[in-house]
């Protein structure tokens, strides 16, 4: 059950479609193309069908995702931001960009240290920093 929210809230609204932990990683992939189910699951490590199934449902179904299915066999089908889910683009970029300076200094503090250097790296090239 979605929990209730307050009645005009645009900050609540705004956030049930970053909330959580998958539907930004999903919003932020399909950023630069159309990605099937297989693709997404593969970018998002962790992530299992059922929960991934449920994110994308809720977010096609809030008209921030789009689904094509091909009349093909076998047959595909192919998720893609809409322009309403585009438009969160900037966002979620301020967000990374955030992120990547505050985890900068938990690194720097020994709290965390387990970073695959690929995601260290795209984040550096996203934030336009040199890597720490």
């Amino acid at each position: 059950m979605e929990p209730q929210l307050y009645k005009g809230c645009p900050v609540q609204f705004t956030l049930q479609f970053l909330a959580g932990k998958w539907r930004t990683g999903i919003l932020w992939n399909l950023r630069e193309k159309s990605m099937r189910f297989g693709d997404l699951k593969h970018a998002l490590p962790g992530v299992t069908d059922k929960v991934l199934m449920n994110e994308l449902r809720f977010l096609t179904g809030r008209g921030m995702i789009e689904k094509k299915t091909f009349r093909e066999f076998p047959p595909r089908t192919e998720y893609s931001l809409s322009l309403t889910g585009n438009s969160l683009l900037p966002i979620i970029r301020q967000i990374i960009i955030w992120g990547y300076d505050h985890l900068q200094d938990e690194k720097v503090n020994g709290k965390m240290f387990m970073t695959p250097a690929e995601v260290m790296e795209d984040l550096a090239s996203l934030a336009g920093k040199p890597q720490a």
